[in-house]
């Protein structure tokens, strides 16, 4: 596809989209009715309607990115109500206690672009988009303008416990456009207890996709974690003075690939480890010692904590290394 020229930009400047909508829209002949759609549904406000729709709502979808362009899609749920209207340029919603991840929050720090997707799919099937920048505000902040928030608000900020929201953001709104209900079902809601802000893996349904049965392996990131575990491994040993001698004159670039290998098979890859390998490989290195395989080791159990991986899967990789020790001391 050709790319825009300076006159075609400043065209489409005053239409709501992205100039690479706009150039499909042309591309594919869905000019008039993208621009009939602009004209009619896709206010830089919220309108009467979209204000009195949006408090009757449960949850809805956030769109961000990193600064990037690393994407992220969260839900956010609550009772009717939790996402307030404040006039017709903004709206704000509470941010409840989650996994501890930030990814919504984290990316709005990079990149205050938001988009939200407001369905109804419980009274009349259809939804509400709303594109804008996002604000985070801690909820002690939120309460230096107390006499300007609705009562409700206030109230909710001084709740106990897991009700409790730490903080807020608020939307600016910039693009606010119907969906359709043409494709939304409509679903009957079954009522069941929830236990807001619990840690409960069980209440949580936390190992509902069962993540704990894949392979060490698969657990701590697979090929691409191992690359780079491995390539920060092999720097660390060649600046240890205790283990470093014994990899001068050796191939680096083979001895890695070798050592990935060897990983992918102790912790789960595709082979079983063989300790006749083993003992005939480091069977050549004269005066290897147990001391030799514990800076190994710990050096090994340095880098993977470095790199974030979890403590119970670094115990487990420490604890399938140790189980090879005397095949590699050859004894």
């Amino acid at each position: 596809m050709p790319a825009m020229t300076r006159d075609d930009r400043l065209e489409s400047s005053l239409l709501p989209g992205s100039d690479g909508e706009h150039a499909l829209q042309k591309k594919y002949g869905e000019e008039e009715r993208a621009q009939s759609f602009y004209a009619r549904q896709v206010l830089d406000f919220l309108s009467p309607l979209m204000r009195e729709f949006i408090p009757r709502q449960e949850f809805m979808f956030v769109g961000s990115a990193d600064r990037h362009g690393e994407c992220d899609c969260s839900p956010r749920f609550g009772e009717p109500g939790f996402i307030r209207v404040l006039g017709d340029k903004h709206v704000i919603y509470p941010e409840y206690r989650g996994n501890g991840l930030f990814a919504s929050l984290g990316n709005i720090c990079e990149n205050p672009h938001i988009a939200l997707l407001i369905i109804d799919f419980y009274r009349d099937s259809v939804g509400l988009h709303i594109n804008g920048k996002a604000r985070l505000l801690e909820s002690d902040e939120l309460l230096q303008f107390a006499e300007k928030l609705p009562a409700d608000i206030v109230a909710e900020i001084g709740m106990e416990g897991n009700r409790r929201p730490d903080r807020w953001v608020m939307v600016e709104v910039e693009e606010a456009y119907i969906q359709c209900s043409k494709h939304i079902p409509l679903l009957k809601k079954i009522e069941r207890p929830i236990q807001w802000g619990t840690d409960s893996v069980a209440a949580k349904k936390g190992d509902y996709f069962q993540l704990m049965n894949l392979p060490l392996y698969d657990r701590i990131g697979g090929d691409r974690a191992m690359d780079i575990a491995v390539d920060t491994f092999h720097r660390k040993l060649l600046e240890d003075e205790l283990v470093a001698p014994y990899f001068q004159d050796v191939d680096m670039e083979a001895q890695r690939l070798k050592q990935k290998s060897f990983l992918a098979m102790a912790f789960g890859g595709p082979y079983q480890p063989s300790g006749l390998d083993l003992r005939k490989t480091h069977g050549q290195l004269a005066g290897l010692t147990e001391a030799h395989f514990d800076r190994v080791l710990a050096i090994f159990e340095e880098t993977v904590r470095g790199l974030g991986i979890p403590e119970k899967e670094v115990g487990e990789m420490v604890h399938v290394l140790q189980s090879v020790k005397d095949d590699i001391l050859n004894r």
